[in-house]
């Protein structure tokens, strides 16, 4: 491969890796990781140092009425086992319990605890702080506008 080749494929490649860096699904993937990582900080900040950023993926999908562990694994995009796995963590810690549903004996249904509920509200918290301080940070008709959009983006795919 000649110098001029060399020179076009590197270009070609950082074309591609500017376009792949920009793209939707690079651009939420990212964002949802900044945002987990903040999320778990604050909550460490406020005495709960015994949670992993992976925990998020159970909580953030659990119903407060309670979830089976299908059921939040689906919301999740995660195996039933991955899920079981987090949800047996979790009632270790005590933030949730995990029960037969009366109507499907196979089925487990995950609830949240006393403890849960207070890791719940606290997240809650949290999460307001971030987006005030991410508002601070890109501008608050920013922050807003990019939340509407991605309401109505989830609203118009998931009718799909």
């Amino acid at each position: 491969m000649g110098q001029a080749e060399k020179i076009d494929e590197q270009a070609d490649l950082s074309s591609i890796e500017g376009r792949r860096r920009r793209n939707m699904r690079q651009l939420l993937l990212r964002a949802s990781r900044i945002v987990n990582r903040h999320v778990v900080a604050g909550l460490h900040a406020r005495g709960y140092t015994d949670l992993r950023s992976t925990h998020t993926t159970l909580l953030s999908h659990i119903d407060l009425a309670g979830s089976t562990v299908t059921a939040a694994a689906e919301r999740a995009g995660i195996t039933k086992q991955a899920m079981g796995r987090l949800a047996t963590e979790l009632q270790d810690a005590g933030y949730i319990t995990v029960r037969s549903d009366p109507a499907d004996a196979r089925a487990r249904v995950l609830h949240l605890t006393k403890s849960g509920m207070r890791l719940m509200l606290d997240s809650l918290r949290v999460m307001t702080d971030l987006q005030n301080s991410y508002a601070r940070l890109i501008g608050h008709d920013q922050l807003s506008a990019l939340l509407d959009g991605l309401e109505r983006f989830l609203a118009c795919s998931e009718q799909e």
